[in-house]
């Protein structure tokens, strides 16, 4: 981002400051439970939105499994493994060899 120090102080101070706020707004919200209430005569705005919705889940819906035949190719899968050994050498060198 930037190296300078008091920018990257700026920015986590302002990022305490919104997390602070949010915090506070959402513990203003859940302490008065969304009923209609006023601060020195001016109706308050913060309330908490699902407070009367209920969560319904859907029924799960598995789908039953269904094993398709194949066709028989005439392929035997190996049980074990072959150790393939390389006959060639390694490419010559990019450069003259170092000397010293």
């Amino acid at each position: 981002m930037t190296r300078h120090p008091l920018i990257k102080t700026a920015w986590v101070l302002f990022a305490a400051l919104f997390l602070t706020v949010q915090g506070l707004s959402q513990a203003h919200a859940i302490t008065n439970g969304g009923v209609d209430h006023t601060h020195d005569g001016v109706a308050c705005d913060v309330a908490l939105v699902t407070a009367e919705q209920a969560v319904i889940t859907p029924p799960a819906d598995i789908p039953e499994l269904v094993i398709l035949p194949s066709r028989e190719t005439g392929f035997i899968a190996p049980t074990s493994f072959e150790y393939r050994q390389f006959e060639g050498r390694a490419p010559p060198p990019r450069g003259p060899p170092l000397q010293f």
